[in-house]
């Protein structure tokens, strides 16, 4: 009764203010939280810069993606941002990722570039950071981890492994005169077989991970091979040959590991003057066939490498005219292929 008597006036109180109980008694609100973003949409992001840098869009268009600090650790000159001169990047890959406090989000990313002019190969180990602020995600800082390198000297390829710190070290993983001295292109027989060109590399590249490379040889038959290891850093003499095709009077001009590394494209000089792209298994002696030169015959296309899909189910490639500019305009542009189905879908017109 006492309680109750207590409670009363309160309640009168209340009642003539035009206030209820229940409202009085409650928690007061708080205030909404701020959206963090998430890291679903900081890699979205993510992966169009990357491959912003592997197509070669502008700086200025490149520059959109990065807040100050980022473009100040760009110009710092340990990364290069984008391609130059002979340099030109043909992968990327995500290695790594994790949620970091107040919508940042952590990315370890691998930039896997080629030297057009000279047989080598860098890639860049970097760790981004992607940040959600004023309802946008940038990359918010970049920092080099580490750089992997493939150069030529002389017939031997020497890998070449770099920390942050600058500090190297040096394996030779291959000599040009253990390449096998003939061999028959795929669909060739025994009595097909040709001399390699051992006259030199023509190129070189990195898979993202680092544990294989792939080259081609120069010499009146190109050959191309890929070389694995086991670990980050290869142990001399344990380095295992997989040789892969030859091209009766062509060479390699480019190669290019898919982002999980299962396939390889190979961009070919030909005989008849036209570069080609094929698209090969990276642990055996196996060509796709996607009826590219029935579509796009040798003599009147040029077809060239543009980049891997993320997913590593299709790759892009561009058509244009041959030497006779006899192409067929329809036909011109940057076509998307199914790895898996061999489908075409033409995504840009020349």
């Amino acid at each position: 009764m006492t309680v109750a008597l207590k409670i009363l006036p309160l309640f009168l109180v209340l009642s003539f203010q035009g206030c209820n109980l229940w409202d009085y008694l409650k928690p007061p609100s708080r205030e909404p939280a701020l959206p963090q973003g998430s890291r679903t949409e900081a890699r979205e992001l993510l992966y169009s810069y990357l491959n912003s840098r592997v197509v070669g869009e502008s700086t200025e268009n490149l520059r959109a993606y990065l807040t100050e600090e980022a473009w100040n650790d760009y110009r710092s000159g340990n990364l290069t941002l984008q391609s130059g001169n002979s340099k030109e990047f043909v992968g990327y890959k995500i290695l790594d990722e994790t949620d970091l406090s107040g919508g940042r989000y952590a990315f370890t990313t691998v930039m896997q570039g080629v030297d057009r002019v000279r047989p080598q190969a860098e890639n860049t180990t970097e760790d981004l950071i992607v940040s959600f602020s004023n309802d946008e995600y940038r990359v918010s800082s970049a920092r080099l981890l580490q750089t992997t390198t493939i150069r030529t000297v002389g017939e031997d390829l020497i890998w070449v492994g770099a920390g942050s710190e600058g500090k190297e070290s040096e394996v030779k993983i291959f000599n040009l005169q253990d390449f096998p001295p003939r061999m028959a292109p795929i669909g060739g027989t025994n009595e097909q077989e040709f001399g390699v060109g051992r006259n030199g590399y023509s190129t070189v590249v990195l898979n993202p991970e680092g544990q294989r490379a792939a080259f081609g040889t120069s010499g009146t038959h190109g050959a191309m091979a890929v070389l694995t290891w086991e670990g980050k850093i290869p142990a001399p003499g344990r380095v295992k040959l997989i040789p892969l095709d030859l091209f009766y009077g062509g060479r390699v001009k480019l190669l290019s590991f898919s982002p999980d590394s299962k396939y390889l494209a190979t961009e070919i000089a030909s005989p008849a003057g036209t570069d080609r792209v094929e698209i090969y298994r990276s642990d055996q002696r196996n060509k796709l066939n996607f009826q590219l030169e029935q579509a796009f015959p040798i003599e009147q296309y040029h077809i060239s490498f543009q980049h891997w899909e993320v997913n590593s189910k299709s790759i892009l490639l561009r058509v244009t005219s041959g030497p006779e500019q006899t192409g067929v305009e329809e036909k011109l542009g940057t076509w998307r292929i199914n790895i898996q189905t061999g489908e075409r879908e033409k995504v840009i017109g020349d």
